[in-house]
């Protein structure tokens, strides 16, 4: 015991004898080695992959857009596919078979998360809902989420997301070149109103709007699968803060937003224990917190969570207006059948939501053809398991690409890498029955088992409705250079961390016929907008 004691105090003072950098090299190499030593027996092996190189493993190969990277490797190592990043194991689930059997079938041990330390434990104090493990207080935040945001009533907040998508088309009458601000204004105002009850925002310029952007810009960079170093090397959590700016960021904005969020969350307590009882995620929390067992902070933050919801729906609706460029004949569609359903004398409502089949499936397409997140959010299994013959070992990170999955022909046909809305319908002409057994929205954009994002519901109605008044409205058209012809448009992305947006493109917009803006005059006079 004497010489173990002994050699633990020699390792200690070699490691803070060296430099930084070869700290970072001296954690490296013990993590790698600790991994080898707890490498599974030999009648078990690792999934296949790609080799590393020494000490860091794959970390080297991970790019911005590493979600190609990994579909590419689908090709040579199979479905699942084996990292080790600087002693970290890693498997990527590329095909629907392996994701749903793992993280749906055996979501009791595949639900957890990675530790995020900058993202959950620097900047939200541990309690943004999204990035927590697989404890109790994620259990009860989970039920007090989909209690406040289940199918049955988010219908709540269709006078408020009438309101935002009668804004974006009086914004996009007004100045249509700011087209992909105003669809920013009226993610971010849909969210803050749903969310605290705020009323519109008036542009994307607002000091809410830009606090919302601030907070998921940060917590977005920070989830990404090679966020920061930190993750792979967690001794660096110890170092002075003075080291490294992100850290001293970190520090300096988590106390900045959880006062921010407790404030917002703090405002509309008051005004629901005074009375008033207009519908509110934060309203609904109130009620529920003691039902599940939730201080004022913990509950401030599950609200936040849908707060971070802007840039995927914004995003979610950038991708839509490329759609509509690159794919008229789909657009064409959309709007015959606008035509024939809703008319030209009134704006489509939640009302025509189940005659608006191609509608509904253009809005299932969006979300399959180029999803936010190509990347899903990385799971954590919490025990040694077995799948197809190969060991996953306790602590392994398990990261759906989404993007492999979407884009799969096993599952789509030959033109899964087209936007084909019509592969959502059903010989009937209804929208087909999802044929994803885990899955039915048609898609796996929304994530997998217990994590599948809480508020899908809430995103698809803000998501039909504003495609549903704009094609209405518009005719959306190709931008147009100097020399008078048409642009043609790519789908190449536009990468803001774990989401990706299309590129920004002066789209022209046409009032389809010549009495829309009479009826949408009256239409707004109507809302009192």
């Amino acid at each position: 015991m004497d010489a173990l004691v002994q050699g633990a105090a020699f390792v200690i003072d070699l490691f803070f004898s060296l430099s930084l950098v070869k700290r970072i090299i001296f954690s490296a190499g013990s993590i790698a080695l600790v991994a080898w030593l707890l490498r599974p027996a030999s009648h078990l092996k690792y999934p296949p992959g790609p080799k590393g190189i020494p000490l860091i493993g794959n970390l080297l190969q991970l790019t911005p857009d590493v979600w190609f990277k990994f579909t590419d490797w689908k090709e040579v190592y199979g479905p699942i596919v084996y990292l080790n990043l600087a002693g970290q194991n890693v498997v990527v689930l590329n095909t629907l078979k392996v994701a749903a059997d793992l993280l749906d079938r055996r979501a009791a041990i595949y639900s957890s998360r990675p530790k995020f330390i900058v993202a959950r434990e620097m900047l939200s104090e541990g309690l943004f809902f999204v990035f927590q493990g697989h404890h109790n207080l994620w259990r009860r935040m989970r039920r007090a989420a989909h209690e406040a945001l289940h199918r049955g009533l988010v219908k709540d907040y269709h006078p408020i997301q009438t309101i935002e998508a009668t804004i974006l088309l009086k914004d996009m009458l007004a100045t249509p070149a700011d087209w992909e601000n105003h669809l920013v204004r009226t993610a971010g105002s849909t969210i803050l109103a749903v969310a605290y009850d705020k009323p519109p925002l008036v542009d994307a310029k607002d000091p809410n709007m830009q606090m919302l952007h601030n907070f998921t810009a940060k917590i977005l960079r920070a989830g990404f699968v090679d966020g920061y170093l930190i993750e792979f090397f967690p001794f660096l959590e110890h170092l002075p803060s003075s080291l490294f700016s992100w850290k001293q960021e970190a520090l300096e904005w988590g106390p900045k937003f959880s006062k921010l969020f407790t404030g917002l969350y703090g405002e509309v307590k008051t005004r629901v224990v005074d009375g008033d009882t207009r519908p509110s995620f934060s309203a609904s929390m109130v009620e529920k917190q003691i039902k599940y067992d939730l201080n004022d902070k913990e509950s401030a933050w599950l609200v936040a969570t849908i707060s971070a919801a802007f840039e995927t729906m914004s995003g979610s609706m950038i991708w839509f207006m490329l759609a509509m460029v690159m794919y008229p004949e789909t657009q064409k569609k959309a709007q015959d059948e606008i035509d024939a359903i809703v008319g030209r004398g009134r704006l489509p409502t939640f009302d025509d939501f189940e005659d608006l089949v191609y509608v509904r499936a253009l809005f299932k397409e969006t979300l399959r053809w180029h999803p936010v997140g190509p990347l899903g959010m990385q799971h954590v299994s919490t025990e040694d398991d077995v799948y197809e013959g190969y060991f996953i070992p306790k602590g392994t990170v398990c990261i759906p690409n989404i993007w492999a999955i979407n884009r799969d022909p096993d599952l789509w046909g030959p033109d899964a890498d087209h936007f084909v809305p019509d592969r959502h319908i059903g010989p009937d002409g209804k929208l087909a029955p999802s044929f994803l057994d885990t899955k039915e929205e048609g898609h796996v954009t929304f994530g997998f088992g217990r994590r599948i994002c809480v508020g899908r519901h809430l995103a698809r109605n803000s998501l039909f409705l504003m495609m549903a008044y704009l094609l209405w409205m518009f005719k959306i058209k190709p931008p147009v250079g100097p020399d008078g012809k048409e642009i043609v448009c790519t789908d190449d992305g536009v990468d803001l961390g774990l989401v990706v947006r299309a590129q920004e493109f002066a789209h022209q917009f046409e009032v389809r016929h010549p009495d829309a803006i009479a009826i949408f005059e009256a239409h707004r006079e109507l809302m009192s907008l």
